[in-house]
């Protein structure tokens, strides 16, 4: 009997792992959603001012681009590092020589972006 009380156990304590686990996984997806949202966010409110400034709005512009990428992989979230992974890479492909033009780029990637974002994070 007392064998069979320890299985017991050792089952109810790993399910329950598996439990506080999943728990984490949707608590780091939340987080990372609230991160990103940041992160576009606060490249939208730098970059008009860094439109003259094409080498500072590449630097800015990567660093978001790797912020993002990162959040994307640690989210724990498929969906959301698809999402994430795909407006990094974006964000990378943008040519910043005509700052003005690439302004309005980033603009447009990060609106039809963070749909998808907004929908990989259940809003």
């Amino acid at each position: 009997m007392r064998r069979l009380s320890a299985v017991l156990a050792a089952v109810v304590l790993a399910s329950g792992c598996g439990t506080i686990q999943e728990a984490g996984a949707i608590l780091n997806a939340t987080e990372a959603c609230d991160e990103a949202t940041k992160v576009a966010d606060e490249l939208l409110t730098k970059i008009p001012g860094l439109a003259g400034n094409p080498p500072e709005l590449d630097k800015a512009v990567d660093a978001a681009a790797e912020r993002l990428k990162n959040i994307g992989v640690e989210s724990g979230n498929a969906t959301l590092n698809d999402a994430l992974g795909a407006l990094s890479r974006s964000y990378q492909e943008i040519e910043v020589t005509d700052g003005p033009a690439a302004v309005q780029k980033i603009r447009s990637e990060t609106t039809g972006s963070l749909q998808v974002i907004t929908r990989a994070c259940g809003n």
